[in-house]
C-alpha cells in the first residue's frame, strides 16, 4: 500500500513537468513536456542560482499548485458531504490536507530537493490560503 501511495504521490508530482507546454530546442530538434521543462530548470539555475527558477517557471508552477488546491477542496466537499455526510468532516479533511501540505513543504521538499525557505513558504501559501478562503466562505 505504501508503495502504491508512493506511486500516486509521484505521478501527480510530475504531472506539471509532463505537461510543460514551451518549447525548447534541443540538440537540434524542439521539444515539450519533460525534456523541455528539465532544459528550463537547468537554465534558470545557471542563470539565478540553485533554488530559483524566475518569474515563468515559477508561475508555471504555482499555476499547478493552485489548480491541485481547488481540485482538493472540490474532492474534499464530495467527500465530505456525500460520503460522509457531515460539514464537520470538509473541515477535517482539509485539516489533514494542511498539515500534509506543510510536512511537505517544509520537511520533506527541503530535505529531499534542498528546497529553500522561500520556495516552501510561497508552495505552501499557494496551497493553504485558497483553502482557508474556501473554509472561510463556507463558514458564512
Amino acid at each position: 500500500m505504501l508503495n502504491l501511495t508512493k506511486r500516486i504521490y509521484q505521478y501527480f508530482f510530475d504531472l506539471p513537468d509532463k505537461l510543460y507546454p514551451f518549447k525548447a530546442e534541443i540538440e537540434g530538434r524542439w521539444v515539450r513536456g519533460r525534456e523541455s521543462y528539465k532544459q528550463s530548470i537547468e537554465k534558470a539555475v545557471s542563470a539565478y542560482g540553485p533554488g530559483r527558477f524566475g518569474y515563468k517557471l515559477t508561475i508555471y508552477r504555482q499555476a499547478w499548485h493552485l489548480v491541485g488546491t481547488l481540485l482538493v477542496i472540490i474532492l474534499a466537499t464530495i467527500l465530505a458531504r456525500n460520503i460522509f455526510g457531515s460539514d464537520v468532516a470538509l473541515y477535517v479533511l482539509l485539516g489533514v490536507v494542511v498539515l500534509g501540505v506543510t510536512y511537505q513543504e517544509f520537511y520533506h521538499h527541503p530535505k529531499i530537493y534542498n528546497q529553500r525557505i522561500n520556495k516552501s513558504v510561497t508552495d505552501w501559501s499557494v496551497w493553504v490560503l485558497p483553502i482557508m478562503i474556501y473554509l472561510f466562505l463556507f463558514l458564512h
